[in-house]
Protein backbone atom coordinates (compact mmCIF):
# COMPACT_ATOMS: atom_id res chain seq x y z
CA UNK A 1 0.00 0.00 0.00
CA UNK A 2 1.06 3.50 -0.54
CA UNK A 3 3.57 5.09 2.41
CA UNK A 4 4.63 8.36 2.40
CA UNK A 5 7.16 8.45 4.93
CA UNK A 6 9.80 6.80 2.16
CA UNK A 7 10.76 10.28 1.46
CA UNK A 8 10.30 13.80 3.64
CA UNK A 9 10.31 16.95 2.24
CA UNK A 10 11.93 19.24 3.71
CA UNK A 11 9.65 22.17 4.71
CA UNK A 12 10.45 25.71 2.30
CA UNK A 13 9.71 28.87 3.69
CA UNK A 14 8.30 30.27 0.20
CA UNK A 15 4.54 30.14 0.07
CA UNK A 16 2.15 30.04 -2.88
CA UNK A 17 -1.22 32.21 -3.53
CA UNK A 18 -3.91 29.87 -3.77
CA UNK A 19 -7.58 30.99 -5.78
CA UNK A 20 -10.57 29.64 -3.08
CA UNK A 21 -12.05 26.67 -5.32
CA UNK A 22 -15.38 29.07 -6.01
CA UNK A 23 -13.07 31.40 -7.76
CA UNK A 24 -12.45 29.01 -10.52
CA UNK A 25 -15.65 29.05 -11.57
CA UNK A 26 -16.41 32.42 -12.24
CA UNK A 27 -18.58 33.68 -15.16
CA UNK A 28 -15.21 34.64 -17.02
CA UNK A 29 -13.77 30.90 -16.50
CA UNK A 30 -17.08 29.56 -16.99
CA UNK A 31 -17.79 31.18 -20.20
CA UNK A 32 -14.03 30.60 -21.36
CA UNK A 33 -14.85 26.82 -21.29
CA UNK A 34 -17.93 27.00 -22.94
CA UNK A 35 -16.17 28.62 -25.80
CA UNK A 36 -13.88 26.27 -26.07
CA UNK A 37 -16.03 23.42 -26.21
CA UNK A 38 -18.18 25.49 -28.73
CA UNK A 39 -15.24 26.53 -30.53
CA UNK A 40 -13.94 22.63 -31.14
CA UNK A 41 -17.62 21.51 -32.11
CA UNK A 42 -17.28 24.42 -35.03
CA UNK A 43 -14.20 22.64 -36.01
CA UNK A 44 -15.57 19.35 -36.34
CA UNK A 45 -18.79 21.05 -38.17
CA UNK A 46 -16.04 22.82 -40.61
CA UNK A 47 -13.84 19.54 -41.16
CA UNK A 48 -17.03 17.94 -42.53
CA UNK A 49 -17.86 20.80 -44.54
CA UNK A 50 -14.64 20.76 -46.28
CA UNK A 51 -15.76 17.68 -48.13
CA UNK A 52 -19.53 18.63 -48.38
CA UNK A 53 -18.19 21.78 -50.32
CA UNK A 54 -16.76 19.33 -53.02
CA UNK A 55 -19.60 17.41 -53.49
CA UNK A 56 -22.59 17.11 -52.62
CA UNK A 57 -23.24 14.00 -52.37
CA UNK A 58 -21.42 14.04 -48.59
CA UNK A 59 -23.47 14.92 -46.07
CA UNK A 60 -23.16 17.70 -43.74
CA UNK A 61 -22.61 17.38 -39.46
CA UNK A 62 -25.23 18.12 -37.88
CA UNK A 63 -24.45 19.94 -34.77
CA UNK A 64 -26.02 21.30 -31.94
CA UNK A 65 -25.57 25.24 -31.25
CA UNK A 66 -25.26 24.89 -27.50
CA UNK A 67 -29.44 26.15 -27.24
CA UNK A 68 -28.47 29.44 -28.17
CA UNK A 69 -26.04 30.10 -25.75
CA UNK A 70 -23.81 32.46 -27.98
CA UNK A 71 -24.14 35.54 -30.24
CA UNK A 72 -24.41 35.41 -33.35
CA UNK A 73 -20.99 35.19 -35.03
CA UNK A 74 -21.52 38.14 -37.35
CA UNK A 75 -22.07 40.26 -34.10
CA UNK A 76 -18.87 38.70 -32.56
CA UNK A 77 -16.34 38.51 -35.59
CA UNK A 78 -15.65 42.01 -34.88
CA UNK A 79 -13.46 41.59 -31.81
CA UNK A 80 -10.65 39.50 -33.88
CA UNK A 81 -7.36 40.92 -33.24
CA UNK A 82 -5.95 42.24 -35.94
CA UNK A 83 -2.56 40.78 -35.21
CA UNK A 84 -2.56 36.84 -34.25
CA UNK A 85 0.92 36.43 -33.57
CA UNK A 86 1.72 32.45 -33.25
CA UNK A 87 -1.70 31.55 -31.74
CA UNK A 88 -3.78 28.95 -33.83
CA UNK A 89 -7.37 29.80 -35.34
CA UNK A 90 -8.60 27.97 -32.68
CA UNK A 91 -7.16 29.95 -29.90
CA UNK A 92 -7.76 32.93 -31.31
CA UNK A 93 -11.61 32.01 -32.51
CA UNK A 94 -11.85 31.07 -28.15
CA UNK A 95 -10.46 34.20 -27.51
CA UNK A 96 -12.11 36.55 -29.98
CA UNK A 97 -15.51 34.61 -28.87
CA UNK A 98 -15.08 34.92 -25.39
CA UNK A 99 -14.02 38.76 -25.36
CA UNK A 100 -16.90 39.20 -27.52
CA UNK A 101 -19.81 37.65 -24.94
CA UNK A 102 -18.10 39.15 -21.70
CA UNK A 103 -18.62 42.29 -24.04
CA UNK A 104 -21.91 42.18 -25.76
CA UNK A 105 -23.39 40.72 -22.31
CA UNK A 106 -23.34 43.77 -20.66
CA UNK A 107 -24.59 46.16 -23.87
CA UNK A 108 -27.39 43.93 -24.71
CA UNK A 109 -28.91 42.22 -21.59
CA UNK A 110 -31.95 41.82 -22.34
CA UNK A 111 -30.93 39.39 -25.55
CA UNK A 112 -32.02 35.63 -26.01
CA UNK A 113 -28.95 34.40 -25.50
CA UNK A 114 -27.43 36.34 -22.36
CA UNK A 115 -30.71 35.01 -20.04
CA UNK A 116 -29.62 31.48 -22.02
CA UNK A 117 -26.25 31.71 -20.78
CA UNK A 118 -27.24 33.39 -17.24
CA UNK A 119 -29.17 30.44 -16.67
CA UNK A 120 -26.72 27.90 -17.84
CA UNK A 121 -23.87 29.49 -15.93
CA UNK A 122 -26.18 29.31 -12.98
CA UNK A 123 -26.91 25.63 -13.27
CA UNK A 124 -22.94 24.93 -13.62
CA UNK A 125 -22.17 26.20 -10.62
CA UNK A 126 -24.97 25.48 -8.59
CA UNK A 127 -24.30 22.05 -9.34
CA UNK A 128 -20.22 22.32 -9.00
CA UNK A 129 -20.33 24.72 -5.57
CA UNK A 130 -24.13 24.10 -3.73
CA UNK A 131 -24.63 20.33 -4.28
CA UNK A 132 -23.15 17.91 -1.35
CA UNK A 133 -24.08 14.89 -3.26
CA UNK A 134 -22.82 15.66 -6.49
CA UNK A 135 -22.94 13.41 -9.42
CA UNK A 136 -21.39 13.08 -12.52
CA UNK A 137 -23.35 11.55 -15.63
CA UNK A 138 -22.43 8.60 -16.97
CA UNK A 139 -20.29 9.41 -19.54
CA UNK A 140 -20.71 7.60 -23.13
CA UNK A 141 -17.73 5.27 -24.46
CA UNK A 142 -16.83 5.53 -27.38
CA UNK A 143 -14.46 2.91 -29.23
CA UNK A 144 -11.26 4.37 -30.63
CA UNK A 145 -9.42 2.34 -33.08
CA UNK A 146 -6.13 1.01 -31.59
CA UNK A 147 -5.05 -1.85 -33.22
CA UNK A 148 -6.73 -2.44 -36.49
CA UNK A 149 -4.84 -5.76 -37.49
CA UNK A 150 -5.93 -7.37 -33.98
CA UNK A 151 -9.34 -5.51 -33.70
CA UNK A 152 -8.59 -3.97 -30.18
CA UNK A 153 -10.37 -0.50 -29.19
CA UNK A 154 -9.47 2.49 -26.59
CA UNK A 155 -12.31 3.59 -24.32
CA UNK A 156 -12.81 7.36 -24.96
CA UNK A 157 -15.11 8.52 -22.03
CA UNK A 158 -17.18 11.64 -23.12
CA UNK A 159 -19.25 13.65 -21.00
CA UNK A 160 -21.79 15.85 -21.22
CA UNK A 161 -21.26 20.02 -21.86
CA UNK A 162 -21.91 20.98 -18.13
CA UNK A 163 -19.95 17.82 -16.55
CA UNK A 164 -17.19 18.36 -19.07
CA UNK A 165 -16.65 22.03 -17.77
CA UNK A 166 -17.51 21.02 -14.49
CA UNK A 167 -14.20 18.41 -14.60
CA UNK A 168 -12.09 20.77 -16.59
CA UNK A 169 -12.26 23.72 -13.89
CA UNK A 170 -12.50 21.22 -11.18
CA UNK A 171 -8.92 19.93 -12.70
CA UNK A 172 -7.59 23.03 -13.01
CA UNK A 173 -8.30 23.76 -9.71
CA UNK A 174 -6.29 20.79 -8.27
CA UNK A 175 -3.01 21.37 -10.73
CA UNK A 176 -2.95 24.92 -9.19
CA UNK A 177 -3.29 23.95 -5.80
CA UNK A 178 -1.22 21.07 -5.52
CA UNK A 179 1.46 21.34 -8.30
CA UNK A 180 4.23 22.41 -6.18
CA UNK A 181 4.04 18.91 -3.78
CA UNK A 182 4.83 17.10 -7.81
CA UNK A 183 8.74 16.32 -7.91
CA UNK A 184 10.88 17.31 -10.76
CA UNK A 185 10.77 14.55 -12.35
CA UNK A 186 7.45 14.92 -13.10
CA UNK A 187 6.75 16.71 -16.61
CA UNK A 188 3.26 15.80 -17.73
CA UNK A 189 0.24 18.22 -16.46
CA UNK A 190 2.46 21.09 -14.80
CA UNK A 191 1.25 24.36 -14.03
CA UNK A 192 3.64 27.26 -14.47
CA UNK A 193 4.85 28.34 -11.16
CA UNK A 194 5.71 32.53 -11.12
CA UNK A 195 7.85 33.14 -14.24
CA UNK A 196 8.72 29.60 -14.41
CA UNK A 197 6.96 28.02 -17.58
CA UNK A 198 5.74 24.34 -16.78
CA UNK A 199 7.97 21.57 -18.54
CA UNK A 200 7.00 19.79 -21.93
CA UNK A 201 8.19 17.28 -23.84
CA UNK A 202 10.54 19.56 -25.25
CA UNK A 203 12.34 19.91 -22.21
CA UNK A 204 12.86 16.31 -21.72
CA UNK A 205 14.75 16.08 -24.89
CA UNK A 206 17.29 19.19 -23.86
CA UNK A 207 18.16 17.16 -20.46
CA UNK A 208 18.61 13.70 -22.61
CA UNK A 209 20.90 15.60 -24.88
CA UNK A 210 22.51 17.22 -22.29
CA UNK A 211 23.04 14.12 -20.70
CA UNK A 212 24.42 12.54 -23.43
CA UNK A 213 27.02 15.33 -24.01
CA UNK A 214 28.10 14.93 -20.76
CA UNK A 215 28.47 11.44 -20.91
CA UNK A 216 29.52 10.76 -24.05
CA UNK A 217 32.66 9.69 -23.64
CA UNK A 218 32.26 6.66 -21.54
CA UNK A 219 28.29 6.39 -22.20
CA UNK A 220 25.21 5.54 -20.05
CA UNK A 221 23.45 2.77 -18.94
CA UNK A 222 18.92 3.21 -19.67
CA UNK A 223 15.89 1.57 -18.30
CA UNK A 224 12.80 2.01 -19.52
CA UNK A 225 9.01 0.47 -17.83
CA UNK A 226 5.69 0.48 -19.42
CA UNK A 227 2.57 0.14 -17.83
CA UNK A 228 0.15 -2.37 -19.06
CA UNK A 229 -3.32 -0.15 -19.96
CA UNK A 230 -2.64 2.81 -16.97
CA UNK A 231 -5.62 4.48 -16.82
CA UNK A 232 -7.80 0.91 -17.18
CA UNK A 233 -6.24 -0.70 -14.37
CA UNK A 234 -6.20 2.29 -11.96
CA UNK A 235 -7.83 1.27 -8.45
CA UNK A 236 -10.27 3.82 -7.34
CA UNK A 237 -8.65 3.47 -3.48
CA UNK A 238 -5.39 3.81 -5.12
CA UNK A 239 -6.44 7.32 -6.33
CA UNK A 240 -8.46 8.27 -3.57
CA UNK A 241 -5.22 7.47 -1.19
CA UNK A 242 -2.91 9.48 -3.70
CA UNK A 243 -4.79 12.71 -3.42
CA UNK A 244 -4.63 12.25 0.42
CA UNK A 245 -1.01 12.12 0.49
CA UNK A 246 -0.69 14.74 -2.02
CA UNK A 247 -2.02 17.07 -0.41
CA UNK A 248 -0.28 16.40 2.81
CA UNK A 249 3.09 16.63 0.73
CA UNK A 250 1.70 20.42 -0.71
CA UNK A 251 0.85 21.39 3.09
CA UNK A 252 3.82 21.38 3.93
CA UNK A 253 5.22 23.33 1.21
CA UNK A 254 2.55 26.00 1.98
CA UNK A 255 1.16 26.31 5.60
CA UNK A 256 -1.46 28.37 4.23
CA UNK A 257 -2.75 25.75 1.93
CA UNK A 258 -6.23 24.81 2.29
CA UNK A 259 -7.82 21.76 -0.51
CA UNK A 260 -11.66 22.38 -0.67
CA UNK A 261 -14.09 19.65 0.40
CA UNK A 262 -16.37 20.33 -2.44
CA UNK A 263 -13.51 19.90 -4.96
CA UNK A 264 -12.48 16.65 -2.98
CA UNK A 265 -16.32 15.33 -3.67
CA UNK A 266 -16.50 15.70 -7.51
CA UNK A 267 -12.84 13.97 -7.26
CA UNK A 268 -15.11 10.95 -6.07
CA UNK A 269 -17.31 11.68 -8.08
CA UNK A 270 -15.25 11.38 -10.91
CA UNK A 271 -14.06 8.13 -10.18
CA UNK A 272 -17.81 7.10 -9.03
CA UNK A 273 -19.38 7.67 -12.30
CA UNK A 274 -16.94 4.88 -14.35
CA UNK A 275 -15.51 1.67 -13.61
CA UNK A 276 -13.74 -0.89 -16.37
CA UNK A 277 -16.26 -3.87 -15.65
CA UNK A 278 -19.20 -2.00 -16.01
CA UNK A 279 -18.71 0.94 -18.20
CA UNK A 280 -16.26 -1.12 -21.07
CA UNK A 281 -16.36 -5.00 -20.91
CA UNK A 282 -20.54 -4.77 -20.19
CA UNK A 283 -21.75 -1.97 -21.80
CA UNK A 284 -19.31 -0.84 -24.30
CA UNK A 285 -17.90 -4.02 -25.45
CA UNK A 286 -21.62 -5.11 -26.48
CA UNK A 287 -22.40 -1.87 -28.30
CA UNK A 288 -18.84 -2.42 -29.87
CA UNK A 289 -19.34 -5.88 -31.10
CA UNK A 290 -22.26 -5.11 -32.80
CA UNK A 291 -20.45 -2.60 -35.21
CA UNK A 292 -17.34 -4.92 -35.16
CA UNK A 293 -17.83 -8.80 -33.97
CA UNK A 294 -13.83 -9.03 -33.82
CA UNK A 295 -13.88 -5.92 -31.47
CA UNK A 296 -12.28 -5.76 -27.88
CA UNK A 297 -10.67 -3.91 -25.60
CA UNK A 298 -7.59 -5.05 -24.38
CA UNK A 299 -7.58 -6.06 -20.53
CA UNK A 300 -4.47 -6.82 -18.27
CA UNK A 301 -7.09 -9.42 -16.45
CA UNK A 302 -4.58 -12.23 -15.18
CA UNK A 303 -1.98 -9.63 -14.18
CA UNK A 304 -4.77 -7.62 -12.13
CA UNK A 305 -5.81 -10.92 -10.43
CA UNK A 306 -2.45 -11.52 -9.52
CA UNK A 307 -1.63 -8.00 -7.65
CA UNK A 308 -5.40 -7.97 -6.21
CA UNK A 309 -4.84 -11.82 -4.78
CA UNK A 310 -7.71 -13.46 -6.92
CA UNK A 311 -10.12 -10.97 -6.96
CA UNK A 312 -10.32 -7.74 -8.99
CA UNK A 313 -12.43 -4.72 -7.21
CA UNK A 314 -15.22 -3.45 -9.54
CA UNK A 315 -14.21 0.18 -8.62
CA UNK A 316 -11.14 0.15 -10.92
CA UNK A 317 -10.64 2.26 -14.12
CA UNK A 318 -10.05 6.03 -14.55
CA UNK A 319 -12.27 7.12 -17.94
CA UNK A 320 -9.79 8.02 -20.58
CA UNK A 321 -11.01 11.96 -22.02
CA UNK A 322 -11.63 13.66 -19.06
CA UNK A 323 -9.14 16.46 -17.51
CA UNK A 324 -9.05 14.88 -14.35
CA UNK A 325 -7.34 11.55 -16.09
CA UNK A 326 -4.75 13.63 -16.56
CA UNK A 327 -4.63 14.98 -13.21
CA UNK A 328 -4.86 11.63 -11.86
CA UNK A 329 -2.04 9.76 -13.63
CA UNK A 330 0.13 12.47 -11.89
CA UNK A 331 -1.88 11.69 -7.96
CA UNK A 332 -1.32 7.96 -8.75
CA UNK A 333 2.27 7.83 -9.97
CA UNK A 334 3.67 10.31 -7.34
CA UNK A 335 4.14 7.60 -5.05
CA UNK A 336 7.12 6.17 -7.49
CA UNK A 337 8.16 10.00 -8.05
CA UNK A 338 8.66 10.21 -4.35
CA UNK A 339 10.04 6.90 -4.05
CA UNK A 340 12.91 7.29 -6.67
CA UNK A 341 13.46 10.49 -5.20
CA UNK A 342 14.47 9.12 -1.99
CA UNK A 343 16.60 6.64 -3.24
CA UNK A 344 18.14 9.14 -5.33
CA UNK A 345 18.93 11.19 -2.40
CA UNK A 346 20.57 8.17 -0.74
CA UNK A 347 23.35 7.63 -3.77
CA UNK A 348 23.58 11.58 -3.63
CA UNK A 349 22.08 11.85 -7.40
CA UNK A 350 23.58 9.12 -9.01
CA UNK A 351 20.83 8.79 -11.72
CA UNK A 352 18.27 10.93 -13.75
CA UNK A 353 14.64 9.61 -13.43
CA UNK A 354 12.26 11.43 -15.93
CA UNK A 355 8.23 10.90 -15.91
CA UNK A 356 5.59 12.07 -18.68
CA UNK A 357 2.60 10.42 -17.64
CA UNK A 358 2.55 6.52 -17.42
CA UNK A 359 6.39 7.34 -19.48
CA UNK A 360 9.07 6.53 -17.69
CA UNK A 361 12.83 6.90 -18.55
CA UNK A 362 15.92 6.03 -15.88
CA UNK A 363 19.47 7.00 -16.78
CA UNK A 364 22.83 6.44 -14.42
CA UNK A 365 26.39 6.12 -15.56
CA UNK A 366 26.95 2.70 -13.97
CA UNK A 367 24.30 -0.54 -14.71
CA UNK A 368 24.41 -1.33 -10.69
CA UNK A 369 22.56 2.13 -10.12
CA UNK A 370 20.35 1.73 -13.00
CA UNK A 371 19.50 -1.53 -11.96
CA UNK A 372 18.66 -0.68 -8.48
CA UNK A 373 16.55 2.10 -9.22
CA UNK A 374 14.99 0.46 -12.09
CA UNK A 375 13.86 -2.39 -9.11
CA UNK A 376 12.56 0.74 -7.09
CA UNK A 377 10.16 1.99 -9.40
CA UNK A 378 8.56 -1.43 -10.08
CA UNK A 379 8.09 -2.33 -6.42
CA UNK A 380 5.97 0.98 -6.29
CA UNK A 381 4.13 -0.10 -8.97
CA UNK A 382 3.43 -3.92 -6.97
CA UNK A 383 2.19 -1.36 -4.38
CA UNK A 384 -0.10 0.42 -6.33
CA UNK A 385 -1.50 -2.62 -8.16
CA UNK A 386 -0.49 -1.33 -11.39
CA UNK A 387 0.77 -4.55 -13.64
CA UNK A 388 4.10 -3.58 -16.26
CA UNK A 389 5.07 -5.20 -18.99
CA UNK A 390 8.37 -7.62 -18.35
CA UNK A 391 11.49 -6.19 -18.44
CA UNK A 392 13.38 -7.88 -21.36
CA UNK A 393 17.74 -8.02 -21.74
CA UNK A 394 18.84 -8.04 -25.60
CA UNK A 395 21.84 -10.10 -26.13
CA UNK A 396 21.86 -7.77 -29.31
CA UNK A 397 20.80 -5.12 -30.70
CA UNK A 398 18.06 -4.81 -33.43
CA UNK A 399 14.71 -4.70 -34.30
CA UNK A 400 13.49 -7.20 -31.81
CA UNK A 401 14.61 -4.24 -29.22
CA UNK A 402 12.22 -1.62 -30.37
CA UNK A 403 9.42 -3.84 -30.11
CA UNK A 404 10.46 -4.26 -26.61
CA UNK A 405 7.95 -2.69 -24.10
CA UNK A 406 9.68 -2.83 -20.72
CA UNK A 407 13.71 -2.64 -20.97
CA UNK A 408 16.27 -3.65 -18.51
CA UNK A 409 18.93 -1.96 -17.91
CA UNK A 410 21.17 -1.51 -21.12
CA UNK A 411 24.50 0.99 -22.50
CA UNK A 412 23.73 3.15 -24.50
CA UNK A 413 26.66 3.72 -26.38
CA UNK A 414 28.16 3.57 -29.31
CA UNK A 415 27.91 -0.03 -30.78
CA UNK A 416 31.29 -1.62 -30.85
CA UNK A 417 29.48 -4.90 -30.20
CA UNK A 418 25.88 -6.07 -30.39
CA UNK A 419 24.64 -5.36 -26.64
CA UNK A 420 25.38 -1.56 -27.07
CA UNK A 421 22.42 0.39 -28.03
CA UNK A 422 23.20 3.04 -30.03
CA UNK A 423 20.22 4.83 -29.54
CA UNK A 424 17.00 5.88 -26.75
CA UNK A 425 13.68 7.02 -26.79
CA UNK A 426 11.77 9.02 -24.84
CA UNK A 427 8.01 10.59 -25.35
CA UNK A 428 8.18 10.90 -29.40
CA UNK A 429 11.89 11.39 -29.59
CA UNK A 430 14.90 9.52 -30.41
CA UNK A 431 18.47 10.58 -29.68
CA UNK A 432 22.05 8.64 -30.81
CA UNK A 433 24.78 8.43 -28.97
CA UNK A 434 26.24 11.40 -31.11
CA UNK A 435 23.69 13.59 -30.54
CA UNK A 436 21.76 13.12 -33.60
CA UNK A 437 17.67 13.40 -32.96
CA UNK A 438 14.64 12.01 -34.83
CA UNK A 439 11.20 10.90 -34.31
CA UNK A 440 10.24 8.06 -32.76
CA UNK A 441 9.16 5.69 -36.17
CA UNK A 442 5.64 5.44 -34.27
CA UNK A 443 4.86 9.11 -34.42
CA UNK A 444 5.79 9.01 -37.73
CA UNK A 445 3.62 5.92 -38.77
CA UNK A 446 0.86 7.85 -36.91
CA UNK A 447 1.47 10.61 -39.13
CA UNK A 448 1.43 8.71 -42.40
CA UNK A 449 -1.56 6.82 -41.55
CA UNK A 450 -3.07 10.54 -40.81
CA UNK A 451 -1.92 11.42 -44.49
CA UNK A 452 -3.09 8.00 -45.45
CA UNK A 453 -6.49 9.00 -43.78
CA UNK A 454 -7.17 12.50 -45.53
CA UNK A 455 -6.66 11.10 -48.93
CA UNK A 456 -9.09 7.98 -48.25
CA UNK A 457 -11.44 10.55 -46.76
CA UNK A 458 -11.75 12.51 -49.98
CA UNK A 459 -11.54 9.80 -52.12
CA UNK A 460 -15.34 8.54 -50.47
CA UNK A 461 -16.44 11.65 -51.57
CA UNK A 462 -15.41 11.17 -55.03
CA UNK A 463 -16.72 7.66 -55.17
CA UNK A 464 -19.85 7.66 -52.66
CA UNK A 465 -21.08 4.52 -54.00
CA UNK A 466 -17.85 2.61 -53.10
CA UNK A 467 -18.03 -0.24 -50.54
CA UNK A 468 -14.87 -1.30 -49.31
CA UNK A 469 -11.86 1.22 -49.23
CA UNK A 470 -10.22 1.02 -53.43
CA UNK A 471 -13.47 0.14 -54.42
CA UNK A 472 -14.46 2.06 -57.15
CA UNK A 473 -18.33 1.72 -57.42
CA UNK A 474 -19.74 4.96 -58.81
CA UNK A 475 -18.77 8.20 -59.82
CA UNK A 476 -19.66 11.19 -57.82
CA UNK A 477 -22.61 13.31 -59.44
CA UNK A 478 -22.69 16.30 -57.07
CA UNK A 479 -19.39 17.38 -57.71
CA UNK A 480 -19.48 21.50 -56.62
CA UNK A 481 -15.85 22.41 -57.44
CA UNK A 482 -13.40 22.32 -60.56
CA UNK A 483 -10.76 19.90 -61.00
CA UNK A 484 -8.09 22.54 -60.22
CA UNK A 485 -9.80 23.30 -57.29
CA UNK A 486 -10.15 20.65 -55.63
CA UNK A 487 -6.45 19.58 -56.03
CA UNK A 488 -5.06 23.03 -54.80
CA UNK A 489 -7.75 22.73 -51.54
CA UNK A 490 -6.91 19.07 -50.76
CA UNK A 491 -2.83 20.04 -50.99
CA UNK A 492 -3.95 23.26 -48.72
CA UNK A 493 -5.25 21.21 -46.56
CA UNK A 494 -2.43 19.14 -46.63
CA UNK A 495 -0.09 21.49 -45.91
CA UNK A 496 -1.81 23.34 -43.25
CA UNK A 497 -1.97 19.80 -41.66
CA UNK A 498 1.65 19.28 -41.65
CA UNK A 499 4.17 22.38 -41.63
CA UNK A 500 1.05 25.28 -40.91
CA UNK A 501 -0.12 27.73 -43.32
CA UNK A 502 3.28 28.71 -44.42
CA UNK A 503 3.95 32.19 -46.35
CA UNK A 504 6.47 32.89 -49.03
CA UNK A 505 9.55 34.81 -48.24
CA UNK A 506 8.64 34.36 -44.42
CA UNK A 507 11.45 32.93 -42.16
CA UNK A 508 11.03 29.28 -40.75
CA UNK A 509 13.12 29.19 -37.90
CA UNK A 510 9.68 28.65 -35.72
CA UNK A 511 6.97 26.12 -35.86
CA UNK A 512 3.56 27.13 -36.94
CA UNK A 513 0.95 26.74 -34.64
CA UNK A 514 -1.75 23.50 -34.90
CA UNK A 515 0.44 21.26 -36.90
CA UNK A 516 2.64 18.53 -36.89
CA UNK A 517 5.73 20.01 -37.04
CA UNK A 518 4.71 21.93 -33.37
CA UNK A 519 4.64 18.51 -32.00
CA UNK A 520 7.81 18.41 -32.50
CA UNK A 521 9.73 21.72 -32.39
CA UNK A 522 12.65 20.11 -30.43
CA UNK A 523 14.29 19.75 -33.50
CA UNK A 524 14.78 22.75 -34.39
CA UNK A 525 18.41 23.76 -34.32
CA UNK A 526 19.48 20.12 -33.98
CA UNK A 527 21.34 17.48 -36.57
CA UNK A 528 18.62 15.31 -37.66
CA UNK A 529 18.72 12.60 -40.63
CA UNK A 530 16.82 14.36 -43.74
CA UNK A 531 15.39 11.16 -45.06
CA UNK A 532 12.51 10.94 -42.85
CA UNK A 533 11.36 14.57 -43.55
CA UNK A 534 11.80 13.44 -47.58
CA UNK A 535 10.11 10.87 -47.11
CA UNK A 536 6.93 12.46 -45.33
CA UNK A 537 7.35 15.29 -48.31
CA UNK A 538 7.10 11.92 -50.67
CA UNK A 539 4.11 10.41 -49.14
CA UNK A 540 2.18 13.97 -49.27
CA UNK A 541 2.63 14.26 -52.64
CA UNK A 542 1.42 10.37 -53.27
CA UNK A 543 -1.95 11.55 -51.59
CA UNK A 544 -2.11 14.09 -53.98
CA UNK A 545 -1.55 11.98 -56.71
CA UNK A 546 -4.05 9.38 -55.71
CA UNK A 547 -6.75 12.73 -56.18
CA UNK A 548 -5.18 13.73 -59.82
CA UNK A 549 -5.62 9.94 -60.98
CA UNK A 550 -9.15 9.62 -59.46
CA UNK A 551 -10.24 13.13 -61.09
CA UNK A 552 -8.82 12.10 -64.38
CA UNK A 553 -11.68 9.17 -64.40
CA UNK A 554 -14.53 10.90 -63.48
CA UNK A 555 -16.15 11.96 -66.97
CA UNK A 556 -18.83 13.93 -65.39
CA UNK A 557 -16.78 16.68 -63.45
CA UNK A 558 -17.66 20.44 -63.89
CA UNK A 559 -16.04 22.26 -67.01
CA UNK A 560 -14.45 25.08 -65.71
CA UNK A 561 -16.74 28.74 -67.01
CA UNK A 562 -14.42 31.00 -69.29
CA UNK A 563 -11.85 33.38 -67.54
CA UNK A 564 -11.85 31.70 -64.17
CA UNK A 565 -8.55 29.83 -62.95
CA UNK A 566 -7.34 28.83 -59.86
CA UNK A 567 -5.28 30.60 -58.03
CA UNK A 568 -2.05 28.11 -56.87
CA UNK A 569 1.34 28.43 -56.92
CA UNK A 570 3.15 26.18 -60.23
CA UNK A 571 5.50 24.46 -57.29
CA UNK A 572 5.25 23.60 -53.36
CA UNK A 573 8.84 23.63 -52.46
CA UNK A 574 10.92 24.25 -49.95
CA UNK A 575 9.00 26.62 -47.50
CA UNK A 576 6.13 24.62 -47.58
CA UNK A 577 7.96 21.15 -46.99
CA UNK A 578 8.76 19.03 -43.74
CA UNK A 579 12.36 19.33 -44.93
CA UNK A 580 12.56 22.47 -44.88
CA UNK A 581 11.54 23.40 -41.48
CA UNK A 582 14.26 22.29 -39.20
CA UNK A 583 17.05 23.91 -40.27
CA UNK A 584 20.62 22.09 -40.89
CA UNK A 585 20.30 17.67 -41.04
CA UNK A 586 21.89 15.19 -41.63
Amino acid sequence: MLDSRCSKAAPQRRTFLVKEFKDYFSDSAIIGELCKERVKRAKRRNDALFWHRISSDRAKLDEDEFDGLFPPRRSWNRFRPRDRGQKGSLKINQETLKRAMLRLRNETPSATWVERLHRRISAIRSRALNSETFRFNSPKVFAAEKDPASFEYRPIAIFGLEDKVIDCLTARYFRETLDCALTDSCLAFRCKRGDTAPPTIHDALEKLTNLNRRHRRDGMYVAECEIKGFFDCVPHDIALTGLKILMKHAARKNKQLFVDEQAVRIFNAYLACYSFPQSVRVKAQADLVRRVPKGKFKWPEADLQRLHEGKIPEAIGVPQGGALSCFIANVVLHHADRRLAACRKKMEGAFTYLRYCDDMILLAAKRQVCARAFREYQIALQELRLPCHKAESFERYGKEFWSGKSKAPYRWHKPTRKRIVPWIQFVGYQVRHDGIVRVRLKSLKKHFKKLTAAGDELLATLNPGRCKPGEITAFASGLRKLRQQIVHRFRQKLISLSVGRRKLNRPTDSPMSLCWVSGFRGLYGRSIPHNMLQALDRHRERQVRRIVRRLESLSNHPTPPKGKRVKALRHYGHTFSYAGQFGRSR
